[in-house]
């Protein structure tokens, strides 16, 4: 019998069936419906909402579930209530599109998705005991997060090992399937990308604008290296530090800033030679790095939570500190050796072919709910 698979998250969705927002997390809920519907399993979508109602579209069924003025763990048990009310306990499979999403479903088939470490984030400056008693109180809030009955699919290993330092990991259902791209350049796009005729490396650091994602890191590092070299840089993203950097480059040609859709990605860092990630935490198995290490770019990357299970120093890119003179040196190395770097991207290409792809991430699914159904 197929198995009717249900995914609790908070609202995606208006009541045309319209996108609010088109995040990782909502990319990554869509294309498991993709995956779920080729096998023949209906999916279901159940959000929050002020006015209940219900939408079919081909690849999914959106449920807007009334939770009225119900917040934080009442909107999800709210969500969880009306799933037990229709779900088949014996053959339906009911997921939390994230970990903070779950709750305690006794006798259902239930997983959550955890999509990497997010308290690692740099703290205001505070005594070290109200730091140690801030990071205890956050450790325990993500704990409390796993239920013993709900599976785990983790992005890294960055989480399973920080979990194994609280708990006997083999009392917890946990499987890591990394992120994954859905294009990658071929050999000889990666030759022509690559040539020694180049008079221009192009850059990118494609990102949203915030202080953990590591805009105010990387930016003046950029600024200090344009007059030095013959570089393009692009800064894709948006978000509130956009100002800092429209002021911090005005008049540069050498440096735009622009903003891409989730299916332009590939064709944009097509385009680039090296790509850049410093963020400073909450980072899984980045699609960003992902996706630029597939279009055949040479990684620069912070060694924060879920990159560092992609890149290995000096081998398939470069992985580093997150301050400023390791950044430094990271990017004056690659661009003083053109032959390394090149070296160094079609590494990280040929690393994450099988590892990342989404043929690999498809069946890793599969598998997941076959397991949960036995």
């Amino acid at each position: 019998m197929m198995p009717n698979i249900y995914i609790i998250y908070r609202a995606m969705f208006d009541h045309n069936g319209t996108m609010h927002t088109i995040g990782g997390i909502e990319n990554y809920i869509l294309s498991l419906c993709d995956v779920f519907t080729r096998q023949g399993w209906p999916c279901h979508i159940v959000q929050p909402a002020k006015k209940a109602f219900t939408l079919t579209t081909p690849q999914y069924t959106i449920h807007s579930v009334t939770t009225g003025l119900y917040r934080g763990n009442l909107k999800k048990i709210a969500l969880a209530n009306w799933v037990s009310e229709n779900a088949d306990k014996n053959n339906d499979i009911i997921i939390f599109a994230t970990d903070s999403y779950s709750v305690k479903m006794p006798d259902y088939k239930t997983l959550a998705i955890q999509h990497g470490i997010s308290w690692d984030k740099p703290r205001a400056a505070k005594s070290a005991i109200s730091q140690y008693c801030s990071s205890l109180l956050s450790q325990y809030k993500y704990l409390s997060y796993i239920k013993s009955d709900c599976s785990l699919v983790c992005v890294d290993h960055n989480f399973v090992n920080w979990y194994r330092t609280w708990f006997n990991i083999e009392q917890q259902h946990m499987k890591v399937i990394y992120n994954f791209y859905s294009e990658k350049i071929s050999e000889s796009e990666f030759a022509k990308k690559w040539s020694d005729d180049n008079a221009t490396l192009n850059i990118i650091i494609a990102r949203r604008f915030v202080d953990y994602r590591g805009i105010k890191l990387i930016a003046p590092i950029i600024k200090q290296l344009l007059p030095q070299y013959n570089i393009q840089v692009s800064f894709a993203g948006d978000g509130p530090l956009k100002p800092y950097l429209t002021e911090l480059f005005a008049n540069e040609v050498k440096v735009k800033l622009m903003q891409y859709g989730p299916n332009e990605s590939f064709s944009v860092h097509k385009r680039q030679h090296i790509a850049i990630i410093p963020t400073l935490g909450s980072e899984g198995t980045s699609l960003s790095m992902i996706e630029a290490m597939a279009a055949g770019c040479m990684v620069i990357s912070s060694n924060v939570g879920g990159l560092s299970n992609l890149i290995i120093n000096g081998f398939n890119g470069r992985l580093v500190m997150p301050n400023t003179a390791e950044f430094t040196q990271a990017l004056t190395t690659s661009l003083n050796d053109y032959q390394q770097s090149k070296t160094l991207a079609y590494n990280g290409l040929t690393s994450i072919e099988k590892v990342c792809s989404k043929e690999n991430w498809a069946q890793d699914w599969i598998d997941m709910i076959k397991h949960k159904q036995c």
